[in-house]
């Protein structure tokens, strides 16, 4: 077993992953309307309105504050001890300020350089700020980070300007959506976390795998954040949300004698501490984690695969979330080079508005309003997006035909208003189902996988129940590389992350056997357009994506679904060697 501090499962690394930006209450005991966060930021607010200009050049249009009051905690573990333990509580406030009006301004340009990269000027300042309810010292950070932000907006305005004195750009949209003002406050979030006690599940957890001597790394973190959230902006838009999350999120990693890894995790999400499993409940399915393990490494391990794949369960999910689901933010093209503007067109769904992208019999819809789904509880909900702007159910995919995106009040050629779904700057999901028309029972999607086998003359096929997250990569972030260059060879258009649980089917006599593949090569829009059936158990998922909304937990909805044909890649030549020397705790076992 490695520590979890192994330079293969860095803790900064994973804090990060995990992180949620929530947290519990602030200290005053009951919110008001007018408490000294939002009367610091409306005071300033006014001013920098009325008064903030430089000679010879344009006043804001537009200004807004977002103070983020966040506590978390974050208790890490390996082999039944405490690695790494965080608590903290910390504010921070980002500015949003706009120079020019709403057909061009200050964003959406990217002069190439490293903020340009990862926002394409999107948004502007942030930073952290006194936790203390003192008027005065909120005043003068809100009043130093307007400043700098005005100074920069006006910098980029100039810039962006020239760029299009000398560059022609076609059916460019407006920089901003006008929308109505809004005024909602929901009650504080505050959580008490039990340190003592959470400490010990984790101590209990990971040392389950002192159980699996073939489990060389595996770590459990238990993490507890809760977001208040105050917001204001000079159109008189006015929100207090708030927002608990727990996570408890557990992965291992096993390695076959021919040095190929395979890693598998358990997730779990809770807005309440009553919303998780017992602990007995979640070692009992960490302990069947261990087994699949196990076990997996002894499979075969079959390379260049070309078929049909049945996606069950938790892989379904996965399936859908980590291709098209990571992909209907709108798709945003900033002006001028970098980075920004290449990952702006990135988006494989981005040109296909009003065109066919999965089966006819395949409809998907986002729903903020959904709370549970069947008994379960959904987590992507919410009452007001990050910018104010109350959510809208969304059919974005109806009987196969993309219809539109998730969009925040950035408009792109393709959806020019805001429908209330921005995270964190982002043009996020929230929960998503997938439902069809016609489905398959379970057996009848069997009969049909291997009926696509003898077609295609192969003798056996695979079903994948388990699909690796985020979280897996870390343990094998190797693995997640071939599959990022297997997709852009093929260029596939969507990555999906490797499988962690396979089994293969003799075509003939519907006999499974576990086995092990490589990496996937990726998903085109041929694959998802040719799905063949889906079945008759849809299920929801928690799901985090961190890259899309900071770890933010979402929820899909989602049956199994049968892939006509999806292809995976040679074994790779070069893996690494297993330690020279057996674990110290598993040889003096034996030796007992």
């Amino acid at each position: 077993m490695k520590n979890f501090k192994s330079k293969t499962v860095p803790v900064a690394i994973l804090s990060m992953l995990l992180s949620t930006y929530m947290s519990p209450a602030p200290s005053n005991s009951a919110l008001a309307q007018d408490d000294v966060i939002f009367k610091a930021m409306k005071d300033e607010m006014d001013r920098s309105m009325k008064e903030l200009k430089i000679k010879g050049h344009e006043a804001p249009y537009f200004i807004s504050y977002t103070v983020k009051d966040k506590d978390l905690v974050r208790i890490a573990g390996s082999f039944g001890a405490i690695d790494t333990k965080n608590i903290e509580h910390d504010r921070d406030l980002n500015v949003e300020l706009r120079v020019g009006d709403y057909d061009l301004d200050n964003t959406r340009f990217s002069d190439g350089g490293l903020f340009g990269m990862l926002m394409g000027g999107r948004l502007s300042h942030g930073e952290e700020i006194t936790v203390d309810d003192d008027y005065k010292v909120l005043r003068q950070s809100i009043w130093s980070e307007t400043d700098d932000a005005y100074k920069g907006a006006i910098e980029k305005l100039e810039a962006k300007k020239a760029f299009l004195q000398q560059n022609n750009v076609k059916d460019r949209p407006a920089d901003f959506s006008k929308e109505k003002s809004t005024t909602l406050f929901e009650s504080p979030a505050r959580v008490q976390c039990d340190e003592a006690k959470w400490s010990n599940v984790v101590r209990q957890l990971s040392a389950v795998y002192k159980d699996y001597p073939k489990v060389d790394q595996s770590f459990v973190m238990f993490g507890l954040d809760t977001l208040n959230r105050w917001f204001v902006n000079s159109e008189g838009t006015k929100t207090f949300s708030a927002r608990p999350e727990y996570v408890l999120m557990v992965t291992a990693s096993a390695r076959a004698d021919d040095g190929t890894v395979v890693c598998d995790s358990e997730v779990f999400v809770g807005r309440t501490e009553s919303d998780l499993p017992t602990v007995a409940e979640m070692e009992k399915k960490l302990r069947a984690m261990g087994d699949r393990l196990t076990d997996s490494i002894k499979a075969p391990l079959l390379e260049d695969y070309e078929g049909p794949i049945l996606f069950e369960n938790e892989a379904a999910g996965d399936f859908f979330s980590q291709t098209i689901g990571q992909n209907f933010g709108n798709p945003i093209e900033p002006l001028g080079g970098g980075m920004a503007a290449m990952m702006g067109s990135a988006n494989p769904l981005k040109e296909k508005v009003g065109q066919r992208v999965l089966p006819t019999f395949l409809t998907v819809i986002d729903d903020p309003t959904a709370t549970d789904f069947k008994g379960t509880k959904l987590f992507g909900g919410m009452n007001i997006d990050h910018e104010g702007v109350k959510p809208q159910k969304l059919t974005l995919i109806d009987k196969g035909i993309l219809k539109t995106f998730c969009s925040t009040r950035t408009p792109s050629r393709y959806v020019k208003e805001s429908n209330g779904h921005s995270r964190y700057g982002n043009a996020s999901t929230t929960n998503l189902f997938v439902s069809s028309e016609t489905t398959m029972s379970k057996d009848d999607l069997y009969k049909k996988l291997r009926e696509l086998g003898k077609q295609e003359g192969l003798k056996s096929v695979l079903v994948v129940r388990r699909v690796q997250n985020l979280f897996t990569s870390v343990l094998d972030p190797k693995s997640i590389i071939m599959g990022m260059m297997g997709s852009m060879r093929k260029h596939a258009g969507f990555n999906l992350l490797p499988a962690s649980l396979v089994y293969q089917v003799d075509v003939e006599t519907g006999a499974e056997t576990l086995a092990r593949i490589t990496p996937f090569n990726g998903v085109g829009l041929n694959t998802l357009r040719d799905i063949v059936a889906v079945g008759d158990n849809p299920t929801a998922y928690p799901i985090l994506l961190p890259t899309v909304s900071q770890g933010d937990a979402l929820s899909i909805v989602a049956p199994s679904v049968l892939v006509k044909e999806m292809d995976t890649q040679k074994a790779d030549k070069n893996t690494e060697k297993a330690p020279i020397l057996p674990n110290p705790y598993f040889e003096q076992k034996a030796a007992k």
